[in-house]
């Protein structure tokens, strides 16, 4: 079965995932351990390190190009390599480094509850926020992207906010000596402050979810690497500025920079610099599990970790074992305490992870020379050879600095090696849960090529089979047509940003009962379903839609109104919206031997638009047809008969004429007692006025005694909102 994630990432979503992680920790947690390794040059360090990042970035942006996959670094240093050592040893790296770099964002979140609310302890609030982003993730939260959107652009503001009025604020004689520990001491902070620029590696991970993720994903690196560089620089250069920089120091306050908010607007400015410190650390520290337990989640699809790292909960739709796990070495992080070691120990990984990303680019510039790039490194291969020896060099710098840090980290990496060569090979032997073996992959039958589409939407399992045998006896009937069967799984937005779907449909899609129904029909060649991982059900259907030539969709009826059933108000947008023919089936029982159908037919432009759907239902049923006309007047019977037999459309099957005097609802619900499927047209003016010549269609759906299909067909010129507008003005006048 086809499966896919819809593309519903923008380039504006794609810089807040980017810039709301990288703007938290350096200005928010590690300001006063910068200013103490360098002085009023941490604005400098800060700068050279987004240098620095730049390098590896642009390797980024090439290589989205050539995998443009969910996974981010892990993945293109797997694909690269050939799943390896080094392939695992990339992954290891990631996954702690993220995790670990949760206990800072926690830590300085503790510090600014502390700061408003000061009888909560720092720890007790840093605990508290590790419990909750777990759950948070383990639960599952809809539509947390746009509110990530609007604390990202607040934050931004705030900031931009500090910095202007910072400037007027500022005595240059604060920075002095400007560098009082050497270049020593600017690199040293480099190599720790490099990691708060990882954040740019995290759109690659939902790279499935981006629109134009070739064109999109390197811009929004390098606009959002642009933007940090010079938030940060100015903020720190504006920081030691207004207060002398042995004031910001650790050992002197806990709260360098909402000190200098304090200096510049008073008790006021440090509230409102200690709340949009909570936001960043809020924003960073749940994209950051996310990415952690994501990582672990696609090892162990990669066979690399046991299979309860992939393991998806039924209710909650989400990795906990990976979550609970990645959470659990947050509280270590934290409980450490030590913001310089966990900061240069997740350095370490970080760029060991981001070097291995380097490389695998030179790799795949040498294997692959003939794939297209959308992007492509300038100066290869000295771009990534900068980058490789940057990174490098303050993975030295930081092993000099700081011993016991590089111990902890080396002893990590060797546990991973360890793991790797004696560990992981007898997982394959050992029991469910712990097993690495991944579940059989399920295949994708190649189908006939076929002109013609009908698009079902199901995701009811007491409806879908009814429209699936109403699909499938068109398409039968039909050589040129292939029924599209379409599930949408609509997934919280933490998940949507794990790993590749693949496998994961795979462990959770075999507990649902469509997807099951979906299997049972794949085997024949004029089935094609399709499952879309989504945000939103309508998008997903559209995205369908509109690859598709020619195409009928058929959706079920799931009550009253029809506007506010199926998915919400899903019904009503794909009546205004979509670019095909929109039929909504309401079916009277599972017998579907529609033998006999009744067409209310009026004469204008929506009842010929719709015959054309009648007369393909007609033929796939071999059923005779009768169109229902129903007029004023008792007298205008006969001529209004006389006029169907000259104009009415033709139809392929027999086909009868009724013309009679009376209430237009009350005569279709008489006459559908006799007939198997009533067929009406629906105007474009559903929802609003439901016109059907001259009835309103719920009352039909409700009240008639046989199957109902009310159909909207599609017309390029009547479909524009203005001209619907327009219309709707004209006959609203015209009924007044």
């Amino acid at each position: 079965m086809k499966q896919k994630l819809d593309r519903t990432l923008g380039m504006y979503s794609s810089l807040m995932i980017s810039i709301g992680t990288m703007i938290g920790s350096a200005i928010f947690v590690l300001a006063g351990t910068s200013y103490a390794t360098a002085g009023p040059a941490a604005s400098l360090a800060i700068f050279l390190a987004g240098i620095a990042a730049v390098f590896t970035g642009l390797s980024f942006a090439e290589l989205v190009t050539v995998v443009p996959k969910a996974g981010g670094g892990y993945v293109y240093v797997k694909e690269a390599t050939g799943n390896n050592i080094i392939g695992f040893i990339c992954g290891w790296g990631f996954w702690l480094g993220y995790a670990m770099s949760c206990g800072l964002f926690a830590l300085g979140f503790g510090n600014f509850i502390n700061y408003i609310f000061p009888f909560i302890p720092q720890m007790a609030a840093a605990y508290v926020l590790v419990v909750y982003v777990m759950f948070t993730n383990i639960r599952g939260t809809k539509s947390s992207g746009a509110l990530q959107n609007v604390i990202t652009t607040v934050l931004i503001a705030l900031l931009l906010l500090y910095v202007a009025v910072g400037l007027f604020h500022m005595d240059l004689d604060h920075q002095r000596p400007f560098m009082p520990h050497g270049m020593s001491g600017v690199c040293n902070a480099m190599g720790f402050l490099y990691m708060t620029y990882i954040g740019y590696g995290l759109i690659t991970t939902a790279s499935e979810e981006v629109i134009e993720p070739e064109k999109t994903i390197p811009k929004a690196i390098l606009i959002s690497i642009a933007a940090v560089i010079f938030i940060k620089t100015t903020v720190f250069f504006v920081g030691s500025g207004i207060l002398p920089w042995t004031q910001l120091l650790p050992d002197v306050t806990a709260t360098p920079l909402i000190d200098t908010a304090v200096s510049m607007g008073g008790a006021l400015g440090g509230y409102l610099f200690a709340f949009a410190g909570i936001l960043a650390t809020l924003s960073s520290i749940n994209t950051a599990v996310m990415a952690s337990s994501r990582t672990s989640f696609a090892m162990a699809r990669d066979q690399r970790l046991p299979g309860l790292f992939k393991t998806i909960n039924r209710t909650t739709r989400t990795p906990v074992f990976s979550i609970v796990v990645s959470s659990l070495i947050v509280v270590v992080a934290v409980t450490i305490r030590d913001l310089e070691h966990i900061s240069t120990v997740t350095s370490i990984f970080s760029l060991t992870g981001y070097s291995l990303v380097n490389v695998a680019l030179i790799i795949f510039r040498r294997k692959k020379p003939e794939l297209e790039r959308k992007f492509k490194v300038p100066l290869f291969p000295l771009t990534p050879i900068l980058g490789i020896g940057l990174n490098l060099f303050l993975i030295g710098s930081l092993a000099l600095s700081d011993r016991p840090a590089l111990i902890i980290a080396v002893s990590v990496i060797g546990a991973g090696i360890l793991y790797y060569y004696l560990i992981m090979p007898r997982l394959k032997y050992a029991s469910k849960g712990i097993s690495i073996v991944d579940i059989p992959e399920i295949r994708e039958h190649k189908k006939d090529s076929r002109e013609n589409e009908i698009i079902i939407p199901v995701s009811n399992p007491h409806t879908a089979d009814g429209l699936l045998n109403f699909g499938r006896k068109i398409a039968l009937a039909e050589e040129s047509t292939t029924v599209v069967p379409v599930k949408v799984n609509v997934f919280p937005d933490n998940l949507l940003t794990i790993a590749d779907y693949d496998m994961m449909m795979q462990t959770f899609g075999a507990q649902d009962e469509i997807v099951q129904k979906l299997k049972a029909y794949e085997e024949e060649p004029f089935m094609r379903p399709v499952l879309i991982n989504s945000r939103e059900v309508f998008h997903a259907i559209m995205s369908v839609i509109r690859k598709d030539r020619n195409p009928l969709v058929i959706m079920g009826w799931h009550g009253s109104g029809l506007v506010k059933y199926m998915h919400g108000d899903i019904t009503y947008r794909m009546l205004q919206e979509a670019p095909a023919d929109v039929g909504v089936l309401r079916m009277h029982s599972r017998e579907t031997d529609f033998s006999r159908i009744l067409f209310p037919y009026g004469g204008g432009k929506y009842s010929k638009m719709t015959a054309k759907v009648v007369n393909r239902i007609a033929n796939a049923y071999g059923a005779e047809i009768t169109l229902l006309n129903v007029v004023d007047r008792e007298e205008d019977v006969e001529e209004t008969r006389a006029f169907l037999k000259t104009s009415a459309a033709r139809f392929d099957r027999p086909t009868q004429i009724t013309v009679c005097s009376g209430a237009l609802v009350e005569k279709v619900v008489e006459f559908s007692e006799d007939f198997d499927l009533v067929i009406m047209g629906a105007s474009l003016d559903w929802g609003l006025q439901e016109v059907v010549t001259g009835f309103r269609t719920d009352r039909i759906m409700e009240q008639a005694r046989c199957s109902v299909l009310i159909v909207k067909s599609y017309d390029l010129f009547l479909q524009k909102k203005r001209v619907r507008r327009l219309l709707h003005k004209t006959r609203k006048a015209i009924h007044q």
